[in-house]
């Protein structure tokens, strides 16, 4: 006569059990899905973050490739969570009020940045305003859709360049480049700091009197919509990394040394652990929202 009250109680607690344990979907909220372009800076950084979240902090971080558009699309739609190499105020500013109310700054993980017309020191020229009478080969550019291809195309048309201008890939540009230096040729190309090429060859920027570039810009990290609120913990790391100058030069410099970036980054925080350790102290205990 006490099996039905017996029953009734171990099938009581193993509900309690099951509605008060975390499920699959529960966990969830410690997966980080990253999206970043083929950009130098923005392999460099994506995967020394997601190392660090996933070292450090104990996320599962996801990270995946894809073009500039797609990243600001996906953040918007929820189906990424976080980038890390926005430019602002200007390059990346129309992707930033399209989608005004769908994202997040987290605040910027690197300062002075600069973007422009860039060509090899040797080269007897000064401006953009001279190319039309010394330059008559294409630009090399990178993504159709970044900031400063949009640029370079206003550029082009404000300057009245009859130049073509090349879409390629972060890689391929800067082949096109180290093939012309190693032949004393005529290049131009859409280049930017921070950036190993300019800690391996002397370049310099094309002045630019129109003020199409901006002189200086900042990089942010942005997260989509809800991201600080569900995340706080990965939140305050993303606003603790902030990489100097000299910083983000010796991990452009560590990436460009090895195919697999991950070792490249492992070899950057061995020789930078007390940075690192500031932007990742006390976070791992803290618990984060279950969306």
């Amino acid at each position: 006569m006490y099996r039905k009250p017996l029953y009734c109680l171990i099938a009581g607690l193993l509900l309690l059990y099951t509605c008060g344990s975390p499920q699959p979907e529960a966990q969830k909220g410690r997966e980080i899905h990253m999206v970043y372009t083929d950009w130098a800076e923005s392999v460099a950084m994506t995967h020394l973050a997601s190392h660090l979240l996933e070292r450090n902090l104990g996320y599962k971080v996801v990270s995946r490739l894809t073009d500039i558009e797609n990243v600001f699309d996906e953040l918007a739609a929820g189906e990424a969570d976080v980038f890390l190499d926005a430019w602002l105020p200007a390059t990346h500013a129309g992707f930033m009020e399209l989608y005004e109310y769908r994202l997040e700054d987290l605040g910027p993980n690197y300062e002075h940045a600069r973007t422009g017309l860039v060509v090899p020191a040797y080269m007897d020229i000064s401006s953009i305003v001279e190319l039309r009478e010394v330059y008559e080969g294409p630009i090399a550019g990178i993504d159709s859709n970044a900031g400063i291809m949009q640029n370079t195309r206003r550029a082009i048309e404000i300057y009245n360049l009859d130049n073509e201008l090349l879409v390629l890939s972060d890689a391929e540009m800067a082949k096109k480049l180290e093939d012309a230096i190693r032949r004393r040729e005529s290049i131009v190309i859409t280049g930017w700091k921070p950036h190993w090429l300019f800690y391996r060859y002397e370049l310099k920027y094309l002045h630019d009197p129109e003020n199409i570039y901006m002189a200086t810009e900042n990089i942010h990290t942005i997260g989509r919509i809800g991201f600080r609120e569900a995340y706080p913990a990965a939140v305050k790391f993303f606003e603790r990394m902030v990489l100097s100058e000299k910083q983000m030069n010796s991990l452009l410099f560590e990436m460009q040394l090895h195919e697999d970036p991950l070792v490249g980054v492992r070899n950057w925080v061995r020789e930078n652990e007390f940075i690192v350790n500031q932007w990742t102290r006390g976070l791992r205990e803290e618990r984060e929202k279950i969306m």
